[in-house]
């Protein structure tokens, strides 16, 4: 069981090459769900639970919405259940500079900036939506996809069939419910509706 109570949706796991990680992109662009502990603070939910070191989240992570407002204290920001997270390095120019957490400009933002300093109830089980963008996208990535993500399954059979060929050559492993199958021929494989449990690792 999951989470939300509900059964477990399939699950494919894959072994691959370093070159075809750029062929999730799409995925952890357009959004995904991933399961762990709420109710923390922003920098608890991605340091202490998926591997992004406090460094990162500082330097290389200047731009982040939590539910569609701005955030500037990673500290005092909860992630609740059901939370939508959005990860972005610094974007150009003066939009660039007003949605930068910290910044000179950040007072000019109030309205959407996220409220800071509430209190949380006790650390749960829950899933949030996260969205990477730029960097994130392509540096951390790989770290939920490694860790496993709930997505769309129409949209990863869209994927897998674009890169049929590639992922035959780049895949070393494929499991479908724990059972190996061709990389070739997963996108033609029925899964069903819904979600699947995806998780990519690199060989």
């Amino acid at each position: 069981m999951n989470a939300g109570g509900k059964s477990s949706p399939k699950q494919i796991s894959l072994i691959i090459d370093a070159s075809l990680i750029p062929a999730f992109s799409q995925l952890l662009q357009k959004g995904f769900l991933i399961e762990g502990n709420v109710e923390c603070s922003v920098a608890s939910f991605l340091c202490e639970q998926f591997s992004v070191t406090p460094e990162y989240l500082e330097k290389r992570v200047q731009t982040i919405f939590l539910d569609g407002k701005a955030v500037d204290d990673v500290q005092g920001s909860l992630v609740r259940d059901g939370a939508t997270l959005s990860l972005s390095a610094a974007m150009p120019g003066l939009a660039g500079a007003v949605l930068r957490r910290g910044g000179y400009y950040a007072p000019m933002r109030q309205q959407i900036s996220f409220e800071e300093g509430v209190t949380s109830t006790s650390i749960h089980p829950g899933r949030v939506y996260v969205k990477l963008f730029n960097l994130p996208l392509r540096e951390i990535g790989p770290i939920f996809l490694e860790h496993g993500i709930l997505v769309d399954g129409d949209i990863l059979k869209d994927i897998l069939a674009a890169r049929e060929d590639d992922f035959r050559a780049g895949c070393t492993l494929a499991l479908v419910d724990g059972q190996q199958a061709d990389p070739g021929q997963l996108s033609k494989m029925e899964w069903g509706t819904g979600e699947i449990f995806l998780q990519v690792k690199i060989s």
